[in-house]
């Protein structure tokens, strides 16, 4: 659920905001909101000083090598750039000396010193390209020495006792000659493998870097607000937010540091950030909503538990093996045990458990082990009807209309006791009515005469209570112009649910065409590893694309399909108090 905020507006003394400012970070619950943007030099600087640390972690091995760093890290960032620097020239110059080294490999080596110096003994030499058809055209006095040939091209020396002009492009002369060229990319190639020794060394202190990073973090947001301030006359304000039960630890803490203390409900006009708060086994979806950087405006609501609960039912139909569930379920595990230790927060692990494990019931419930064909005709689904496609269709389509009819239910909850509610209950019949005509249309069946009702009450209500009003006409162009908007949209949203069963039933067709494929290959020791191959990437392509399908089919249903019937736009602020830990530079 989403936390009640209180907008919390703090008066003090202008000389006395940084042990104001230090006050309020202790108690950590105020998210401040600036009154006027913060900028000063010394925040250019710490900005300019966060870029270029971020800079040096990022261009760092990360080999779990951390040692505690006795340097200081101005000192450390800065060796760390310049070598980052060093590193960046070097590479430029060693890719164009191997550019320069490509088109003089066949002619050997030679000094080009040694050709100007011939020139002073009016001997001289020149090289160029020739064609068959140049060769005949070589001026008198001048002797073609030809060094190799590439297809009809002759690659030649033309040498003469006085400059003659030649009717060819030459070729110009490169400033040193080719082994001197190899000799230059070897010792650019060994100063820069030193430099990225030097990194790789330098690498211990990345957990100290990254920790000063957090301590400069704070200093710049301490910074910030203090610039970010209201100030009027000799006093200053600070205006934020904080949650409605630690209100009263602020009020404690104002008492004691005399603060003027104002405590108000948020306007609509407020920017109020969203802070939520969920029982631990709802808490465990958290990760996918930071996954897909998404948060619900305060004054929206929290799907957290619809959430959670169909995106589990949409993680079993989609990946729809129980071998794949297993898979999941062991390899999480085994993540768990090793890189549990090193996470405060195990949200993740238990969601996986939760999902791996939705998968398995599915693949029980319809038969299927790593595909469904190769399985002994022993070996029957728990419940048959979910083999038949039309069944799964059906299935899907009463999916839909149940989960956007909660949101609806949702919103009528939310409206009353206003008359408008009523066109949340019109819109739930619609959806059944989509439901119903989904199921005549595609799968053929027919369409009940109970049914008929929905088509006389769902509009009725739609238009009669979207935006009621004692003026008929305008109760009924208002209210037929949103239904004729989302009708059309009802049907497709609930149709669109049957992207469950269509990535389902890939996910089964693929693993049994390579189950056929490796059941194919033959006998022999050499067919037998080739068998193994075979099922090992068959298997491996096929979950990877089922954990693809989970992100783009499971929370789109429910970011996309669910949230635009509770008309969420995500439009939230992450609530984040000031907390300790914050001083000033």
């Amino acid at each position: 659920m989403i936390v009640q905020m209180k907008k919390i507006t703090v008066i003090v003394q202008s000389k006395d905001m940084d042990a104001t400012l230090k006050a309020l970070a202790d108690a950590g619950a105020l998210h401040i909101e600036h009154q006027k943007t913060p900028a000063s030099e010394n925040i250019a600087i710490l900005d300019e000083k966060f870029r270029s640390l971020s800079r040096a972690i990022e261009v760092l091995p990360d080999l779990d090598k951390a040692k505690e760093a006795h340097r200081r890290p101005e000192n450390l960032v800065r060796e760390i750039l310049d070598l980052v620097d060093k590193k960046e020239v070097l590479t430029e110059g060693i890719k164009n000396i191997k550019k320069n080294i490509e088109p003089w490999k066949d002619w050997g080596d030679f000094d080009p010193e040694v050709i100007y110096e011939l020139e002073e003994k009016n001997v001289w030499v020149r090289l160029c390209k020739l064609g068959k058809k140049d060769l005949r055209n070589v001026p008198d006095g001048v002797i073609v020495e030809e060094l190799f040939k590439k297809g009809n091209i002759f690659y030649c020396a033309l040498v003469s006792k006085k400059e003659i002009a030649l009717p060819f492009d030459l070729i110009r002369l490169p400033e040193q000659g080719l082994e001197d060229m190899k000799a230059n990319l070897a010792r650019e190639t060994k100063r820069l493998e030193e430099i990225s020794d030097a990194l790789t060394d330098l690498s211990k202190y990345r957990d100290a870097l990254f920790s000063y990073r957090k301590t400069l973090s704070s200093i710049i947001e301490f910074n910030k607000i203090a610039e970010g301030r209201g100030d009027f006359e000799k006093l200053s304000y600070l205006r934020g937010y904080c949650p409605s039960d630690k209100v009263k630890k602020l009020e404690k803490v104002a008492d004691s540091e005399k603060w003027g203390f104002i405590v108000e409900d948020p306007s609509e006009n407020d920017n109020v950030p969203t802070l939520i708060k969920n029982p631990r086994w709802i808490e465990i979806i958290r990760p996918v909503f930071q996954m897909i950087n998404t948060i619900p405006g305060y004054r929206e609501v929290d799907i957290s538990l619809w959430f959670l609960l169909f995106f589990s039912v949409f993680f079993g139909m989609l990946v729809g093996d129980a071998g794949y569930g297993l898979v999941f379920f062991i390899a999480n595990l085994i993540c768990h045990i090793k890189f549990g230790k090193k996470l405060k927060n195990h949200a993740i692990f238990f969601l996986t458990y939760v999902l791996s494990l939705c998968a398995v019931v599915w693949g029980v419930l319809t038969g299927t082990f790593f595909g469904q064909a190769w399985l002994p005709t022993i070996v029957e689904p728990v419940l048959p009807l979910l083999r038949q496609n039309a069944n799964v269709q059906a299935l899907c389509f009463f999916i839909g209309a149940v989960h956007l009819s909660i949101a609806h239910l949702w919103k009528f909850i939310r409206k009353m006791p206003s008359i408008k509610a009523f066109s949340e209950a019109g819109w739930i019949c619609m959806l059944w009515l989509a439901y119903f005509i989904a199921k005549t249309l595609i799968l053929g069946e027919v369409f009940p005469e109970a049914a008929k009702w929905l088509l006389i009450i769902g509009p009725a209500l739609v238009i009669l209570c979207t935006n009621p009003s004692r003026n008929l006409f305008k109760t009924v162009s208002s209210g037929m112009g949103g239904f004729l908007l989302n009708v059309v949209n009802s049907f497709t949203d609930v149709v669109s649910y049957i992207r469950l069963f269509a990535v389902g039933a890939a996910t089964v067709a693929v693993a049994d065409a390579f189950n056929q494929l490796a059941s194919g290959i033959g006998d022999g020791v050499l067919a037998a590893f080739l068998t193994a191959f075979v099922l090992l990437f068959g298997h491996t392509l096929n979950i990877l694309l089922g954990a693809m399908a989970i992100l783009v089919h499971g929370v789109r249903l429910n970011v996309l399909e669910f949230s635009s019937h509770l008309n969420m736009e995500w439009s939230g602020t992450e609530y984040k108090p000031f907390k300790s830990g914050s001083f000033k530079a």
